[in-house]
């Protein structure tokens, strides 16, 4: 088994590279989905969020509202870092399950984790890779697919680390300033072949 930790910022399409390597063979372990999982109504993880952030944070049904809790902590790096002290401990032990699967073990193996390099990311990995984009590049994509506005996709931007930050600690860089979905997955591919050199 070879696990590739595959992070980025938001917009700068993480998931689209994610996506491409699972088309390619590799077994995806997607920390997004599985914090949207653990935040199911009647879980550990939700009844502390709600503790935490009040009901404020809920859908008429009671689920998450994910869109106002991201602009709590979004907005606020305090807030960010209580929401991550609840998530992280769920998220991780079930990243670790899913790790000791066959699927996992037969080859490549890519952890999909936005904040890869947090100081409480403690799952190993054999290599990592980020991909990045331009601020107005993210920027754009962001209020397309999310529907708000410049000022609070900038602030989710800047609640994670910059691309330089990122070209520092990654070993490998994805760079998707186009909407050429081609050239990601060329990309893509190429580091795909790289890797499983070493399976």
């Amino acid at each position: 088994m070879f696990v590739l930790g595959l992070t980025g910022g938001t917009g700068a399409g993480k998931s689209a590279a994610a996506g491409i390597f699972r088309d390619l063979g590799a077994y995806i372990i997607d920390a997004d989905e599985i914090s949207r999982g653990i935040l199911n109504i009647g879980s550990q993880a939700y009844s502390e969020t709600v503790s935490r952030f009040g009901k404020g944070v809920l859908e008429p049904d009671g689920g998450i509202d994910r869109k106002a809790l991201g602009g709590i902590v979004f907005s606020n790096p305090e807030e960010l870092v209580a929401l991550n002290q609840i998530t992280h401990k769920y998220i991780f032990r079930d990243m670790r399950e899913r790790l000791k699967t066959d699927a996992a073990r037969k080859g490549l193996t890519v952890l999909d984790v936005p904040l890869l390099f947090s100081a409480d990311f403690d799952i190993h990995y054999d290599r990592s890779a980020a991909v990045i984009a331009d601020t107005e590049v993210r920027l754009r994509r962001i209020t397309k697919r999310d529907g708000i506005d410049r000022a609070l996709a900038l602030s989710r931007i800047n609640a994670q680390l910059s691309n330089e930050e990122l070209r520092r600690r990654a070993d490998y860089i994805i760079e998707n300033n186009t909407d050429d979905i081609g050239d990601l997955r060329r990309k893509v591919k190429s580091l795909y072949e790289r890797l499983i050199k070493y399976i």
